[in-house]
Formats: C-alpha cells, sequence, structure tokens
C-alpha cells in the first residue's frame, strides 16, 4: 500500500449522525477501513505515469467518498476531474481568489453559500445569474465567470459535510434574461460544465431547486437536457414563484433574509450581502489560497501522449451502491 505520514492524522470532523450516514450510504465502515481504501487509490495513482495529481489523504478521500468507496469510479471521476482540467486551462489554471476579476465577480453575490447547514445536514448554493450584469460580463470575461465557479465548486467541496451529506442548489431566476443565458451558457460551455459537473466534480447532488423559472425555460432545457444524466433530471424540482416546497425542503433557518417571510422569527444566516462577505473572507484565507494556488498549477494534469486505451482503470472488488 502506498502510504504517506500524514495518513493517520487524518480525524473527521463529521458530526456522529454524519457518521453513521458516511458508513450506512457511502460504506465508509471504519476508520482503518479508509486509510486502507485511500491508501489503495493512492498506489494505482502512483503508477500512472499519464497522470499527475495531489495524493495527500483529504483530496483522495472526498473522490472515494462521492463514489460510494468503489475504487474503480473513484479512479475514472479523478481522471475525469484532471481531463477537464487539463483540456481548458482558461478556466481552471492559475486560479487566485484576490485576482480584480474574481474579487468583483464574487462580490456580486451571483453565488451564496452559507455556512450553515440545511435540515438534512447538507450546504446549500443560492446561484441568481441576474446578479450578473452584461456591461460586466464583457469586461470580466466569461471564461473569468466560469473560472469562479470552478474555484468555489472546489472550494466547497473540501467541507466534509458537503461529501458526506451532499449539496443543494436553489437557482433563482428572478430576472433572468435570455441574454444572460446565450451569454454564458452557449452549447459549447454548456457541454464543459455539464461534464464537468456530473462526471468530474466529486460531490453529492441532493437536489437542483429552480425558483421563478424565466418564460423561455421549456426552450433553454429543450436545449441542453440531452446533457443531463436521468439522476440529475429526476433530481430537478421546478417552484415557479413559490417558495413554499423550498422551506418543506430545505428549511428557512438556511436562507438569506431576502427569501423569507416577514414573519419568519428563527434562526438566520443574514443577509446575501453578508454571507457572501463571509464567503469571500474564508476564500482568502491564507490556508485556501496556497491549497487553491498548488491544486491549480500546472504541475497537475493529465498526460495525454502518455494516456493509451489499455491503461483504462481495472474493476474494484468493492461493490459501488447506486444513489
Amino acid at each position: 500500500m502506498a502510504s504517506e505520514k500524514d495518513d493517520i492524522k487524518f480525524v473527521s470532523k463529521l458530526d456522529e449522525e454524519s457518521k453513521k450516514k458516511a458508513k450506512r450510504e457511502l460504506n465508509e465502515l471504519n476508520d482503518t477501513d479508509r486509510i486502507l481504501a485511500v491508501q489503495s487509490f493512492r498506489q494505482w495513482i502512483l503508477q500512472q505515469k499519464w497522470l499527475k495529481t495531489p495524493t495527500d489523504f483529504g483530496f483522495l478521500l472526498r473522490f472515494l467518498r462521492a463514489r460510494k468507496f468503489s475504487q474503480l469510479e473513484a479512479r475514472k471521476t479523478l481522471e475525469n476531474y484532471w481531463t477537464c482540467k487539463t483540456n481548458t486551462p482558461e478556466w481552471y489554471r492559475d486560479v487566485d481568489p484576490s485576482e480584480p476579476a474574481i474579487k468583483e465577480i464574487l462580490e456580486t453575490g451571483f453565488y451564496v453559500i452559507p455556512k450553515q447547514l440545511d435540515k438534512h445536514g447538507r450546504r446549500v448554493i443560492i446561484e441568481n445569474l441576474a446578479k450578473l450584469k452584461s456591461k460586466d460580463v464583457k469586461r470580466w470575461t466569461v471564461d473569468n465567470i466560469f473560472r469562479t465557479i470552478t474555484l468555489i465548486c472546489d472550494w466547497v467541496n473540501r467541507d466534509e459535510n458537503v461529501q458526506v451529506n451532499g449539496i443543494i442548489v436553489f437557482i433563482d431566476n428572478t430576472g433572468v434574461t435570455m441574454n444572460h443565458m446565450m451569454t454564458l451558457w452557449s452549447p459549447e460551455n454548456g457541454k464543459k460544465i455539464m461534464q464537468f459537473y456530473q462526471n468530474a466534480l466529486p460531490a453529492r447532488m441532493k437536489g437542483l431547486h429552480l425558483y421563478n423559472e424565466p418564460h423561455f425555460f421549456d426552450a433553454m432545457y429543450a436545449l441542453f437536457s440531452h446533457l443531463m444524466k436521468q439522476k440529475t433530471k429526476d433530481r430537478m424540482f421546478l417552484h415557479g414563484n413559490s417558495l413554499t416546497k423550498v422551506y418543506d425542503e430545505i428549511g428557512m433557518s438556511v436562507l438569506p433574509d431576502e427569501y423569507l417571510p416577514d414573519d419568519y422569527e428563527g434562526p438566520r444566516v443574514g443577509t446575501c450581502d453578508e454571507v457572501t462577505a463571509e464567503m469571500i473572507k474564508d476564500l482568502n484565507s491564507p490556508e485556501f489560497k496556497e491549497y487553491i494556488k498548488d491544486l491549480s498549477s500546472e504541475k497537475y494534469k493529465v498526460d495525454f501522449k502518455e494516456r493509451k486505451q489499455d491503461d483504462a482503470p481495472v474493476a474494484s472488488f468493492r461493490k459501488l451502491n447506486v444513489d
């Protein structure tokens, strides 16, 4: 087994209920089993001359958790992850949260992610593309918007609660126009981002909730639905202009003030601006900036010249349970 000195130092920060869920749903049986699985995964990686990736315990663990500790599926996801990043360097290379364009994009609050968890222990990602004004998008460039989105993905998926309990995406379409969609979601961009979300990102997507869908939603869905896996479609919910079912699904305490009824008196995460400021502070912490600087460097990649068909991952002896 390929071990590193920090393997036995890993201490899970999950609460007891989440640890039980990891065992029940992800096949993460105990500490010893977790260590052996990571070391087996690392040993395979070190044998692949074509694959350059971090091999630290925490990084590899998120891929195993995302694929329920199936070695084969974790290997496929890791390969897809670095294939996406190698093929589209303009979205993934040399990313710095304090870079002026990325900083301004974050400050719009087009992505708002409270640190608090919903009633099922999940992180909630709130998206509103209307906060990206056309004149600013031209100045920032579309590539920088996707650099910001993929930066956020790498940030949020370091969270153990996300790895085990998953994420919910709440898309607020208020104010979104066809221009917003066509500027960002060209067929080429749509294909690239769906490939990343569905096949490469080590995450458990538990639901996609759309609020205030625009009148052109059916046209956009027809354009991109062929890129969506059936599981993604099954977890998509349309709410029109009502938040009632959203409240039922995730609770009110994890939503910013702007989405709460006037008579709500329970716990609060604050306004969208307050949550955004907290996110930006965390993204710019020295520890995360050092992490993302290393992760987005050119030393990690898939070397396609080395990659051969007979290098395909061999099947794992672990059974993959379908989520």
